[in-house]
């Protein structure tokens, strides 16, 4: 499967700063439209056998950058990529899986934002 970053909220210095740091590691940008936050993963990275027709969903405003074909030492070498470039951190992550293929983007995103709130409160010991 070919290395697909899908993009969502990112703009300006960042938005650059993270396309060149997929070059590295052969990876394609794709940023997504708020319009089509309904969509199923599935769709939006050109997986046969999904087709348009999501709902209308909730938008966002936070980064999230979902990543699909990666393994492990590709994520890591995006992270490092991503400090290098001068983007830093980015809260908001995700790999495709065989199950969160068939979400939305934001049904993604506000799953994603509850296990970071989660790991954010046991770091500070709440």
């Amino acid at each position: 499967m070919k290395k697909k970053v899908l993009l969502y909220n990112f703009s300006g210095e960042r938005l650059n700063g993270v396309k060149r740091s997929l070059i590295p590691i052969k990876a394609v940008a794709q940023e997504v439209d708020k319009a089509l936050y309904g969509e199923k993963l599935g769709y939006l990275l050109g997986v046969e056998g999904y087709t348009a027709g999501g709902a209308a969903a909730e938008n966002f405003d936070e980064e999230l950058l979902v990543m699909s074909g990666f393994d492990g030492g590709d994520i890591d070498e995006l992270i490092r990529s991503l400090r290098k470039y001068g983007v830093g951190r980015v809260a908001l992550k995700a790999i495709v899986t065989g199950t969160n293929i068939d979400w939305s983007s934001s049904e993604l995103y506000y799953a994603v934002k509850a296990d970071h709130e989660e790991m954010q409160k046991r770091r500070s010991g709440r």
